[in-house]
C-alpha cells in the first residue's frame, strides 16, 4: 500500500502517499551518449525522430538531491508537507508514528501561478 489516512494529535485528519521522481527527473546523464561499454559507442543513432527531452513546450523539473529517492507527502486541507528520505515501514506505522514524521516533515510552498 503506498497511500495512507490518518487523525493527527488535534484530529485533523492527513493523507500520506509516496512519490517517486520520474525517470526524467532523476536522470543524471544521457543514456545514449558514446561510451566504453555502454553497447551504444560506434553505433549509428537508430531514433528517426528528433529529441523528445529537450522540447520547447515541456518544462525540464529538476528533484533536489534529498527528494533524488523518494519522499512521503502529507496533505490536509490546502496544507502539503514532504519528508524525506522515506522512512522504513511507513505502511504499517500507526497514527503516532505517521503525526511525529509530519512534525518533522517540510513545508511545501506554491511556486508559479
Amino acid at each position: 500500500m503506498s497511500y495512507r489516512t490518518f487523525l493527527d494529535s488535534t484530529g485533523k485528519r492527513w493523507e500520506v502517499w509516496l512519490v517517486t521522481p520520474a525517470a526524467a527527473e532523476r536522470r543524471k546523464a544521457d543514456r545514449r551518449a558514446a561510451s566504453s561499454g555502454s553497447g551504444y559507442a560506434g553505433n549509428p543513432e537508430r531514433r528517426l525522430t528528433p529529441e523528445r527531452r529537450r522540447s520547447p513546450f515541456q518544462r525540464s523539473v529538476a528533484v533536489a538531491s534529498e527528494f533524488s529517492q523518494g519522499w512521503l507527502c502529507f496533505e490536509s486541507e490546502g496544507e502539503k508537507k514532504r519528508l524525506a528520505p522515506v522512512p522504513v515501514g511507513w505502511q504499517e506505522a500507526g497514527p503516532d508514528r505517521l503525526s511525529s514524521w509530519l512534525q518533522a516533515a517540510k513545508r511545501v510552498v506554491k511556486c508559479g501561478p
